[in-house]
């Protein structure tokens, strides 16, 4: 990969002439990346953090040789023949299958909502046929919701659930049946050799350049980096479109999150990757232990260390990490001010899970790059 960190004056880095711009090296920035050196063109990645890989970004622990994923737990899942096809190009996957657990009042249950924790939860054997017409009692169907969703939920949005948009409740899987997988997409994993590395051979192309700690701003109608303006070519933005903008109609909503790691001298903490802590009480709302993601590897899993991360959301405000979108009447129109603004400028595209101000899974932002029209 072509690594540039000077700063970079006038049409070039180097000795490459810069036909298009990617600013934000997420996934959905790599992907864009790729696509135009495919196509032939010249790329400048900008991102403004260290390094490359947005919050899927990872790192091994030098003592446990775990992968830790730095901004919380990420899997990859489609049931997008393209977008399978298109992240294998880069990396194999391991096949890792996602269960989650919930802990409620000391106890464990399927997260999914299934006959696995609705019979657990009320000591009942129903079979499929039976799930409906046991729910249809609002009592049941009550005691359920406020036992794994309404705390959880009033935890990660700042809001009680009736106030949050029903596209996040439906995230939700919910079955009729004892799959206790967590996503229904038949493929799924985490790359063999990591996550870094999909980022790093994505952008391993002697048409990409790569420029970290580069904040893209956009002033006075042009765009820049430090004191450098940029060449007059496509931008592909993935950061807060208000930030772009210099807040200048007000700060998008978001919600942060906030992560507490720990080694600890135990082989196996929680028996899984992630367990969710569904009462408001409970002041985190997940434990991720990231050992469990690359069962593959006998050595690192049979060590008597692990390291568990607890996962703290928070309102956000200005120079936190926006993560979620809070999606409501006052953003959406706040936001279409903003994407009013971006339509304005020439030659700037918009996307990602930040540019959009869409709560995205990582298959999605892959999908919506590969069907990006790009400019000429």
């Amino acid at each position: 990969m072509a690594l540039t960190m000077g700063r970079m004056i006038g049409y070039t880095v180097g000795h490459m002439t810069i036909d298009a711009i990617v600013a934000g090296a997420g996934i959905w920035g790599c992907t864009v990346a790729r696509r135009l050196a495919d196509a032939g063109r010249r790329v400048l990645v900008l991102e403004r953090r260290a390094a490359v890989g947005g919050n899927v970004r990872c790192e091994v622990d030098a003592e446990t040789g775990i992968e830790v994923h730095l901004y919380g737990s990420h899997i990859f899942h489609t049931h997008v023949p393209e977008v399978w096809s298109f992240v294998n190009r880069f990396v194999q996957f391991n096949g890792y299958q996602h269960k989650v657990l919930a802990s409620y009042r000391g106890r464990m249950y399927f997260l999914p909502f299934g006959l696995a924790l609705i019979n657990k939860f009320f000591g009942v054997e129903l079979r499929p046929d039976e799930v409906a017409g046991f729910l249809a009692d609002e009592t049941r169907s009550k005691a359920v919701f406020d036992a794994f969703f309404r705390g959880y939920t009033s935890k990660q949005w700042g809001l009680q659930p009736e106030d949050v948009d029903e596209s996040v409740i439906r995230r939700v899987p919910v079955r009729s049946s004892y799959d206790v997988n967590y996503y229904n997409d038949y493929n799924q994993g985490i790359p063999l050799t990591g996550y870094n590395s999909l980022f790093e051979r994505l952008l391993d192309s002697p048409d990409i350049s790569v420029l970290c700690n580069a904040a893209v701003r956009l002033e006075g109608g042009a765009f820049k980096v430090g004191g450098d303006v940029l060449p007059n070519v496509p931008v592909y933005y993935s950061g807060p479109l208000d930030e772009l903008f210099g807040f200048k109609f007000g700060a998008l909503p978001w919600r942060t999150l906030r992560f507490e790691s720990e080694r600890l001298g135990v082989r196996d903490f929680q028996g899984t990757a992630v367990v969710n802590y569904t009462e408001a009480e409970v002041p985190f709302t997940r434990i991720h232990e990231f050992k469990h993601y690359h069962p593959e590897n006998a050595e690192v899993m049979s060590r008597p260390k692990t390291i568990v991360m607890r996962e703290y959301p928070s309102a956000w405000k200005q120079g936190d990490e926006p993560y979620y979108p809070v999606d409501c009447a006052a953003s959406r129109e706040l936001f279409a001010r903003y994407r009013g603004e971006a339509e304005a400028v020439p030659n700037l595209v918009v996307g990602g899970r930040l540019g959009g101000y869409r709560y995205l899974d990582m298959d999605k932002s892959v999908e919506a790059a590969l069907k990006l029209e790009l400019l000429p």
